[in-house]
């Protein structure tokens, strides 16, 4: 699974007010009739995340490595130009999972 602070567009600090108002925009502007796939990924990004538990499980227990789509969306800030910082991408790929 991708990150699903990622698919949210939150940070990781987010609280559940945060997230749970995310994911209702992100189904505003995805919903299932339109784009099942993409709904299904915030779906599953929101009950990853919804509450504070929920989150600190995440944390804890998910092992799964980023993907390559994960590590570039990291390197590029939000709102930004979508070209990653060099450094920072560099950093990701040593990052041990």
């Amino acid at each position: 699974m991708s990150d699903p602070y990622l698919i949210l567009g939150v940070t990781e600090d987010a609280d559940d007010t945060a997230i749970e108002t995310a994911y209702l925009e992100g189904v505003k502007r995805c919903p299932p009739e339109r784009d099942a796939q993409r709904f299904e990924a915030l779906r599953a990004a929101y009950e990853a995340l919804r509450s504070q538990r929920d989150r600190l499980a995440y944390a804890l227990f998910d092992t799964s490595p980023p993907s390559t789509t994960d590590l570039l969306d990291r390197a590029a800030r939000i709102g930004e130009p979508r070209r990653p910082n060099p450094e920072l991408f560099a950093a990701l790929l040593r990052e041990d999972t």
